[in-house]
């Protein structure tokens, strides 16, 4: 599936806000780092005279995690202790783009 089709595919479910998904370069990466995705969509209502900077600059929508660190990012996530781009800026800052656990 293409990420579009699996957003497409999770939305029907308005308690998701992550997604995590083993595909094909999870498959073939040491660490098995899985897809993290964001299907919270801050582009749909948006007001483009207050918000355009939101607009030219979108928040990251992804990054990968290894399987160990699945856990803390779920675990932070539903209670707001950290929010999406907190990990995404973690994991890109990883020398291969990869969140691991502390």
């Amino acid at each position: 599936m293409t990420i579009e089709a699996v957003v497409t595919a999770v939305k029907r479910d308005e308690d998701l806000s992550v997604v995590f998904i083993a595909d094909d370069t999870t498959m073939k990466s040491a660490q098995y780092a899985l897809l993290v995705l964001d299907l919270f969509d801050e582009g749909e209502d948006l007001d483009l005279m207050y918000y355009q900077e939101l607009i030219d600059s979108p928040p990251v929508r992804e990054f990968r995690t290894t399987p160990a660190a699945v856990h803390d990012v779920h675990a932070n996530l539903s209670i707001g202790n950290m929010d999406f781009q907190e990990f995404a800026a973690s994991a890109h800052a990883d020398s291969e783009g990869v969140l691991r656990p502390v």
